[in-house]
Formats: structure tokens, sequence, C-alpha cells
């Protein structure tokens, strides 16, 4: 339905429902979205300090997994064994010796181990012993020992020549993946081999993991992942997981801290942290490994949603009652306006015989007496009708508008343009041609002038003058200025090689306004800023762009302006400090910035 064709009160009463309908509805939307940040803060810093505990017991990990491999470096029969060379007696002592004092895993809790775990050397992790030179001369698992030196593997080198780790390594060993730490053996000051002890990265540790912080556990090595908590992924749901990690990784790899990222998995938004298992990113040349916690956002925002379903349904009802109580004061103040509306239309049938009954006592009740006051009025003004011309009538029913003198302050820029050897040229030619070249010159000018948002205010012969407002005034007349001179030359026909225009530009405050009588005037400005610009174009030069320190102040750096010796202008008595544009280095059609 149009609205125009509504009674006023519809409008009204649309008009305040309107109103209640946006406030309710803003306030709502501000509220759900306060709320929603707080939530979301909340979750987020949440999650971050659950990342934290999470690489906290990966340290823990870390000094736990230190000392142990200290520990066996420390044993004697170790030490003893490894100067035999012989590989039996050293995995005999590994087997006797080494083993009880392992920790099978400082995660997971014995009571969860099955008792086979126990009894299985390839359960207890990996544990490699080699000589000075890196050849092996043990192992924990009933795996053949390597026949090659393991001088090359992630830390081993370091432990060769004598160092302690400061960081564990990623082996990959039998399709397995392990967290490793290399710890030299000393005989006093002799080294005399290394031992390389190392925790499975494996699917019991995420599930662990995932129990004690109460969320999805994933261990991402070697560009896969390798283990994690999540239910049933379907493989395109595993594949978006594997390449967000893998882009996570990045961030990780250039930051040198954990990461938290957003994903989509199976229509459920997931928010990741992902944090590396080795310290120095720009010198580690390893296997890469990294964990990560997930966690559901939409679930977490699930109470935030009844929450804002409860928000919405207040306002709904907050709406309800605004309209009752709106059609009830629309009744109340349309009543009068009815009554008033019919005087009228009384009145437009000529009918004067029965005022309007005056209801209330605010303002329109004093509309209303004032209207009965006028049809009084005008019973007695359609009996003076009779004694007015119909020429008197008509032009007391046109609608005469004026433009009183005056004006106002404006900071403006002026623009002045003059074209130099037009009066030699100009008597060499038919006041036909001369016209002809004044108008093909002044309006290339005055089109460049309004592309860049001037306003051509006057020509004065073969002067144009322009005004800029705005922020970029002063950057937009020296552009059209630039552009004029770069163009000038192509608009030149035969004949006209010794024409050129030289340019002035000032900038400031001016006197805007209609100038004149009250039955003849003129727009335009006026003041000391208007004399200058017209100076300066006197004094320009052909080709050349002048302009005043005010206009060079507000100027780009990329627009070269050469600063000239100051000159003493009529009606100034200070020097004015002047420059040059150097347009002929310019870009061709500058545009505007």
């Amino acid at each position: 339905m149009n609205i125009e064709f509504l009674s006023l009160r519809w409008k009204i009463l649309a008009g305040f429902v309107s109103l209640v309908f946006v406030i309710v509805l803003s306030l709502l939307l501000s509220l759900g979205s306060l709320v929603e940040h707080r939530i979301r803060e909340d979750i987020d810093q949440n999650f971050v300090e659950a990342g934290r505990v999470f690489e906290r017991i990966q340290e823990i990990r870390f000094r736990q997994l230190r000392q142990t491999a200290l520990l066996l470096a420390e044993t004697p029969s170790l030490k003893a064994a490894i100067t035999t060379a012989d590989t039996n007696t050293v995995n005999d002592i590994i087997r006797e010796d080494l083993l009880p004092l392992l920790d099978f895993d400082p995660i997971i809790p014995d009571s969860l181990m099955p008792e086979s775990f126990f009894s299985n050397p390839d359960s207890a992790g990996l544990l490699l012993i080699a000589d000075k030179l890196g050849k092996p001369l043990g192992r924990l698992s009933s795996t053949p020992l390597p026949t090659f030196s393991i001088a090359d593997r992630a830390g081993v080198t370091e432990a060769l020549n004598g160092f302690f780790p400061a960081q564990s390594y990623i082996w990959a060993e039998n399709a397995r993946y392990f967290n490793v730490i290399t710890m030299p053996i000393f005989a006093g000051f002799n080294s005399l081999g290394t031992v390389s002890f190392g925790l499975p990265i494996r699917q019991e540790e995420a599930n662990q993991l995932s129990k004690d912080i109460g969320m999805d556990v994933i261990f991402f090595v070697d560009d896969a992942m390798i283990a994690n908590t999540f239910d049933a992924l379907s493989p395109s749901d595993q594949e978006i997981l594997e390449q967000s990690i893998h882009t996570s990784s990045f961030n990780v790899l250039q930051m040198n801290e954990a990461a938290t990222s957003e994903i989509v998995i199976d229509h459920e938004q997931w928010l990741i942290y992902l944090a590396p298992m080795f310290n120095d990113n720009a010198s580690f040349s390893g296997i890469k490994g990294y964990f990560g916690i997930a966690k559901s956002l939409d679930e977490a925002l699930l109470p935030l949603q009844n929450l804002q379903l409860l928000i919405f349904g207040i306002g709904l009802l907050a709406v309800i009652a605004a309209i009752g109580i709106s059609v009830l004061i629309t009744k109340r103040i349309t009543r009068p306006i009815y009554l008033l509306v019919e005087g009228v239309q009384r009145v437009e049938n000529e009918d004067f015989s029965q005022p309007v009954p005056v209801t209330s006592q605010d303002e329109i009740g004093t509309l209303t007496k004032a209207f009965n006051h006028l049809v009084e009025n005008l019973q007695e003004r359609l009996l003076m009708l009779k004694f007015v011309s119909t020429a008197t009538l008509d032009a007391i029913k046109k609608d005469l508008t004026r433009i009183e003198p005056g004006g106002e302050r404006r900071d403006i820029t002026v623009f002045f343009s003059d074209i130099r050897g037009f009066t030699s040229w100009s008597e060499k030619h038919t006041p036909e041609q001369v016209i002809d070249m004044l108008n093909n010159l002044l309006s290339f000018q005055a089109e460049i002038v309004q592309e860049l948002g001037g306003d051509v205010d006057k020509f004065v012969g073969d002067e144009l003058v322009a005004v800029f407002q705005g922020p970029k005034k002063d950057q937009l007349a020296v552009q059209a200025a630039i552009q004029i001179q770069q163009q000038l030359p192509s608009m030149l026909s035969k004949g006209q090689d010794n024409l050129a225009v030289g340019i002035g530009i000032n900038s400031g405050e001016v006197v805007m306004g209609a100038m004149g009588s009250e039955n003849r005037m003129d727009y335009t400005v006026l003041g000391t800023t208007v004399n200058l610009g017209a100076r300066l174009c006197s004094a320009a030069d052909k080709h050349q762009i002048l302009i005043s320190e005010a206009v060079f102040l507000n100027l780009e750096r990329k627009i070269s302006a050469l600063k000239l010796e100051s000159i003493q202008v009529k009606g100034i008595s200070e020097p004015v400090q002047i420059f040059e544009i150097e347009w002929q280095n310019q870009q061709k059609s500058i545009g505007v910035s």
C-alpha cells in the first residue's frame, strides 16, 4: 500500500511502531553483539590458556625425558659395556640394568596400561646406544641394530661433540614416530658414545591428554596427522583438517610461537590451537612435529544462542506492548487534527457557518483557535475581493523569490590561467579567428578544471578564473594546471605555436556570494587571496605554473616544485614566496588521487 494514501493516524502509528521497533532492535542487536563479544573473548582466552597448559604438559614430558636420558647416560654398567664394543654385552645391560629405570610414559598412568605393555621391550619407547663414532651398539627394541652410523640423526651430532640437549627431536622408526633426546656418555672427560631415549607419539597419548584437558588433541608430524581424538572423520573432513593444520604450521614457523585458527568440520566451527614440538624454528632441520588442541566453537556458543532467543523474545513483547500504547496515543493526537481537517474542507466549500471545536489545550488546540480566527477574517476578506481586479489577484498568487545581496567567508583555492602571446597573435588574425581560438583554448581548460572538481567562476578576455573547494582543493588545482600545460600543445592549431598559458594558484580565505545591486548581481569571490592569485598569474611566463607557499605546503611530495625568489606584489607590503611546479617531470594525465 502506498503510504501517501494512508491516513494520518496510520502514518503516526506506523512512525511510532517503526521508531520503537528500530530502538528495540538496535538495543537487542547491540546487547547481543556485546554479549557475544564478551563470551567469545572468554572462549578465546580460556582456549588459549588451555593451549598453554597443554604446552606445559609437553614441557614436563620433555624434562622427564631429559632426566631419564641423563640417568641412563650415568649408569656405570652401561659405560663399562660400551668400552667392550660388544653388542651382546650392551644389549644385556640394557635389559637388565636400564629397563627398570625407564618411565614408560609420563602422560599415561601405569594403571591404564595392560600387563603385556610392561613385559614388551618395544612398548617402552626407543632406546639406542652408540659408540663415540655413532656406530649402534645396542637397543631396547627387538628390531635389529642399524648397520650404519647414526651420527647424522637429529641431535646425535651435538651429543657426539659433548653437548647436552636443549630440545628433543622427532625420529621415525619402523613407521612410528618418537620424541627423542640424545645424551652424551662420558668417562671422566672422555666421550664414550651416546644414549638416545625417546617416547612414542601415538594415539594412546592423544586419548589420555584429551581426557585430562577436556578437549580434542591432535599430533601432526612430518606433514601428516598421526593421531587425533575427533569422532570418526570422513575422508573429506580429515583432508580439510590436515590442510588447515598444514597452513597453520607456516604461521607457527614464522612467529616461532603457537597459533590459533578457525576451521569448519562437518558444518561445525572449530578452534584449533597449534604449537611446535621443537624450539628454534630458524635452525631446526629435523622432522617437524606439532601438537594441537581443538574445541567446538558452536558447542561453546550454544548458551549464547539460548540467551539471544530470550533477549529477542523480550524484544518482541516490548514491540507488541509499544503497538498497543501507540494506538492509544495516536488516537488522542489525531482526533483534533481530523476535526481541523473537516473544518478546512468546509471552508473549501465556502461553508463558514460552523467553527472547529477546540478539544485540547496544547499546540493543536492553539492551532484550532487560530484557524477559527482566520476563518472569521477570511469571511471579511471575501467581501473585499469584489473590489479587487483579476490582474491584482493573479499577481498576489505568484510565488516571487528573491536573492538578497551579500556573501560569506570560505576557504578556497583560486586558479588563474592567462593565454600568453594572445595580443600579438590577435593583431594578425581576424576577430572571428580570435574568438574561435579563445573559445577553443578556454573550453579546453574549463573541461579539465571541471573534471577535477573545480568551478569556473568567470572568463575575463583570454583569462580563466576558477575556484576549487574541499580538503583536496590545492592538490586538484595543481593537477588541473599540470594537465593543461601537458595537453596544450596538442590543442594548438597550425600558426598558434607562439601561444602558451601562464597559470597562478593561491589558497586562502575569501568572501563568496552575490555582489551588486538588487537589479544586477554577480555571484563571485573577492579578497586578498584572489588578488594574489591574479598577481601570480601575471608573473607567470609561458608554460609556467606559479603557486603560493600556502598551496605548496598542502601538496603531495610526488609533485615536484621549485622554490623561486620572493616577489613583490602590488597591494602586499611584504615580499611573497612563490614556487614553480616542474610539470615537465610529471607523468601525463594525472588523475585524482
